[in-house]
């Protein structure tokens, strides 16, 4: 009986052992993706990534609980609160979110935590891991990289990279690019310091390439079509192909500020006749009205448009394709928790 005893204390050590072994190696390990994996559209990103939809859930900033970082359904139903974090420039891939925190709202009891810095936080459990513990504000999934920008006293706003498993940190560039465009794991972006013309980078060799000479901000890559602001154009958005051919443009008014989703595009209109936000149909060009008004931070998801009131920073909604516009009230539940 002694033997056989020892031996269940025996088995029973070795399992125990072989679970904190296995719990350790689950909640250390780094889970990589596939080449092309993006976090966020760049058009949402554009709108400071306050809505990300990724498997059928939507990742959200809740407005009326100090931006802290929800989930629901694209259809806003089953609500939940994921974590204490205020964030933006939400960004997911299979195992993980990413976001910057959002300044002096992420709070961990009485005390400020690295409130700018540069996360990721596994869905499974909740763990956050700090990326940057530098500001760091506008950021965009590249398949195995994180590309934002970055704050410091003695050269301010710079462009960084950082592993996802928060190794190989390194600046990519002392010119204030915008970060945001990724496409097959290239950084598509608007010259700052010499010209505003397109360029693009490779992410792993850091070298750039010259793309077009027009004169635009804000590319967003949507399949093989560009749409920019046309800044010789009165800062109205135009489309062209990839493969080349003439441009042309989509939106009446110049914008502050676009977004894209399947046929149709959004934007807030520039001396727009009323100013508003407006919805495009790209294959009939039909415009339509959709709030008068100053908005702007345009996110899209498969069921909804939100947009933010450029004053008051209320969050209004309008179903994709729809026209009715209404307030987006969803539920403080942070302090149930």
């Amino acid at each position: 009986m002694k033997v056989v005893r020892s031996i269940i204390i025996a088995v029973v050590v070795l399992c125990i052992v072989g679970g904190l072994g296995y719990y350790k190696y689950i909640n250390s390990v780094t889970y990589f993706n596939d080449p092309g994996t993006t976090g966020n559209t760049t058009g949402n990103l554009y709108g400071n990534g306050l809505f990300c939809e990724y498997d059928g859930v939507v990742y959200f900033a809740n407005p009326n609980d100090n931006n802290r970082l929800y989930k629901m359904n694209p259809d806003e139903s089953d609500i939940e609160y994921v974590a204490n974090d205020s964030v933006y420039f939400i960004n997911s891939d299979e195992h993980y979110l990413y976001y910057s925190r959002n300044h002096s709202n992420s709070t961990f009891g009485s005390f400020n935590v690295n409130a700018n810095s540069l996360c990721r936080m596994t869905k499974r459990n909740g763990k956050v891991i700090i990326l940057d513990e530098a500001d760091c504000n506008a950021c965009a999934l590249a398949t195995n990289k994180v590309v934002y920008y970055h704050y410091d006293p003695e050269e301010a706003t710079t462009v960084y990279i950082v592993g996802i498993d928060g190794d190989n940190k390194e600046q990519l560039t002392k010119e204030a690019i915008d970060p945001r465009c990724i496409f097959e794991d290239k950084l598509y972006y608007s010259g700052v310091d010499h010209d505003h013309n397109l360029h693009s980078m490779n992410l792993e060799t850091k070298d750039s390439s010259f793309i077009s000479s027009e004169n635009l901000w804000m590319p967003l890559m949507d399949g093989h079509e560009l749409f920019f602001i046309d800044l010789d154009n009165n800062n109205r958005v135009y489309r062209v192909s990839l493969g080349g051919g003439d441009k042309y443009g989509v939106t009446t008014y110049g914008t502050s500020g676009y977004n894209v989703s399947g046929n149709y595009l959004y934007y807030q209109s520039i001396k727009g006749n009323p100013d508003g936000i407006y919805r495009v149909d790209l294959t009939t060009g039909n415009e339509v009205l959709l709030a008068e008004g100053q908005y702007n931070n345009i996110n899209i998801t498969s069921d909804y448009v939100y947009f933010a009131d450029f004053f008051s920073g209320t969050i209004f909604h309008c179903p994709n394709g729809g026209t009715s516009v209404s307030l987006f009230n969803p539920p403080i539940l942070s302090n149930e928790e």
